[in-house]
């Protein structure tokens, strides 16, 4: 303690500390809105999608060229 001001040091800058399996980890960034539930896996679909999305990207580059394309 000061004798002067009769007034304790500031305390020491504390180091940030690792959080501990207790402590609550945020599962989304700040900010971020959370989905109202889990969505249906439907693995057919997804691969349908897929080919489509190829067969599309494919038709486009047959049928416009490879414009802008660089090697």
């Amino acid at each position: 303690m000061s004798t002067v001001h009769q007034t304790a040091p500031p305390a020491a800058a504390k180091a940030p500390r690792a959080r501990t399996t207790t402590e609550s980890v945020p599962d989304t960034p700040a900010g971020a809105t959370v989905a109202p539930g889990p969505r249906p896996h439907r693995p057919l679909a997804t691969a349908v999608r897929n080919v489509g999305i190829f067969f599309d990207t494919a038709a486009r580059v047959v049928l416009l060229g490879r414009d802008g394309v660089k090697y």
